[in-house]
């Protein structure tokens, strides 16, 4: 699958005209009604980017906010409406918007947008008492906490701007639409379109392994994941934008962003990044092989890594027949499995030292089930594979009795009061559906990745994204623990492994 210049201009028109592959009949329960964004005019400083030269708007601390109106007439009655953004940038902290009504000035909500992450849309929920006002009316967006800009995509009558579902809008749609016979499937029109587009890295990445794993059945998932990767990978570079609103050109900054190559190896064997990836894993493994960021007593091992660095790894091993790699692959399971596993506990980062953080962090667990499933199908049999096989079984043992009746897990699994949470559920549920599939699992694995779906059905919005997910993990312990969830495009990667149809 060469990434050719034919298709980088198919993904960039699609760009250019807002859309991806339309919408099926199924969206006659919802619709996007697009907001009309009323803004000064603001350009980015000369230092800063946005991804694929989308338009935005700015919201900041001090001014009077914008605003967001609405031309079409009031929807039906008995019709709900949840309002959201898209952020386009990486929020660093607390970040909160008043929304209230343009006229009359009744507020609505504070709207919390804490640690919001590039490409993440936002959703709130609104009264339907004050439907009718916001459409007469309008709403206006004030910044009341937060002290930097934010950033948010809009359309401003650019010929660049991102897709319906990342627009300023007004989701309307029937009570109950998440939860009927055909909601199931609604996660497939998000995913199979530019509207699962994400941050390159992880995020990025669980997508593409998702559409790579459609794509074995699927058409329509071999194109959309073509495409996808025109908008990354074109003329054999590798330009995108980082956490820092900089245009990054042909440069890895983390072990977490090495993810994406495990697709790209599996689709363009002969990439010339493919060799720059491989560079940087090098230059981060100690002299026994581990692969980790940071340098001498100051390194980190993560459970990421088993899924962003293994897996990986383990693929271009196989590609390039390089046994080579597929040993860092192992040495770098190996010491995850040493020092973070403990007890009845799976910790997701510690330190080569023995200090342990994020006990059965439901996410974190889901990295390293993620990554040992998918780094044991590609390495070839040896008797290492072997005993990482029964590490893999063995980890599982110790995840399915934290399952709760209702398919999910907490957020941390032996802490319940943090919170059942449904991005670690999804990925533990991936991990599961591909070890079993693989023949690496039993049947009590299938069992238990069928409740986990059924679970995850109610917290899927009606246009088919998964709500109830922590945060990005950059508020420390305090963000994971208390409660705070929001949209995560990128577990529709995830979702994607339970159903390959």
């Amino acid at each position: 699958m060469n990434v050719t210049r034919r298709q980088m201009l198919t993904a960039t028109t699609l760009l250019a005209a807002s859309t991806a592959f339309g919408h099926s009949e199924r969206e006659e329960s919802y619709a996007y009604v697009l907001a009309n964004v009323k803004a000064g005019k603001t350009s980015l400083p000369d230092d800063k980017y946005l991804p694929f030269d989308w338009a935005f708007s700015e919201i900041s601390a001090g001014n009077e906010g914008i605003k967001l109106s609405w031309n079409q007439p009031f929807p039906p009655k008995n019709r709900f409406a949840s309002l959201r953004i898209t952020s386009a940038t990486d929020v660093r902290e607390i970040l909160v918007l008043e929304v209230k009504t343009a006229k009359t000035g009744k507020k609505i909500a504070d709207w919390d947008l804490r640690f919001a992450a590039l490409l993440q849309p936002f959703e709130l929920q609104i009264p339907q008492e004050d439907l009718q006002a916001i459409f007469d009316e309008g709403i206006i967006l004030k910044m009341v906490k937060g002290t930097k800009p934010f950033w948010f995509f809009t359309n401003n009558h650019s010929e660049k701007t991102a897709p319906k579902a990342y627009l300023p809008h007004l989701l309307i749609y029937e009570k109950g639409t998440n939860k009927d016979a055909e909601s199931s499937d609604r996660w497939k029109e998000r995913l199979l379109s530019l509207e699962s587009l994400q941050t390159f890295g992880w995020q990025q990445g669980i997508v593409w392994d998702g559409l790579l794993e459609m794509s074995k059945k699927s058409a329509r998932a071999k194109t959309v994941l073509e495409q996808q990767l025109a908008l990354y990978f074109a003329n054999n570079s590798l330009v995108y934008c980082n956490l820092n609103n900089i245009k990054t050109v042909e440069t890895i900054h983390t072990v977490e962003s090495i993810l994406p190559f495990a697709i790209l190896a599996q689709t363009n064997p002969t990439h010339p990044l493919l060799k720059t990836a491989i560079a940087f894993c090098e230059a981060h493994a100690n002299a026994e092989g581990v692969i980790a960021d940071g340098k001498g007593t100051d390194r980190m091992l993560k459970t990421e890594e088993c899924y962003t660095v293994s897996y990986p790894l383990a693929v271009l091993a196989k590609t390039l027949n390089r046994p080579d790699l597929a040993r860092l692959a192992i040495k770098t399971l190996q010491s995850r499995i040493s020092i973070l596993e403990k007890g009845t506990g799976i910790y997701q980062r510690g330190t080569e030292q023995g200090e342990l953080f994020f006990e059965n962090w439901s996410r974190g667990v889901a990295w390293y089930l993620l990554g040992l499933a998918k780094t044991l199908v590609h390495l070839p049999e040896s008797e290492e594979k072997k005993s990482l096989r029964i590490s893999f079984q063995k980890a599982v043992d110790k995840v399915l009795p934290y399952q709760q009746s209702n398919g999910l897990w907490f957020a941390f699994f032996h802490r319940p009061e943090t919170g059942l949470e449904t991005s670690g559920t999804a990925g533990i549920g991936a991990a599961l559906t591909y070890g079993y599939q693989n023949g690496l699992l039993n049947r009590n694995s299938k069992k238990a990745t069928e409740k986990a779906q059924s679970g995850l059905l109610p917290y899927l919005t009606p246009d088919g994204y998964l709500t109830g997910t922590a945060q990005v993990n950059k508020g420390g312990d305090a963000l994971q623990q208390n409660g705070f969830r929001v949209i995560s495009p990128y577990t529709l990667g995830f979702s994607a492994h339970f159903v390959t149809t």
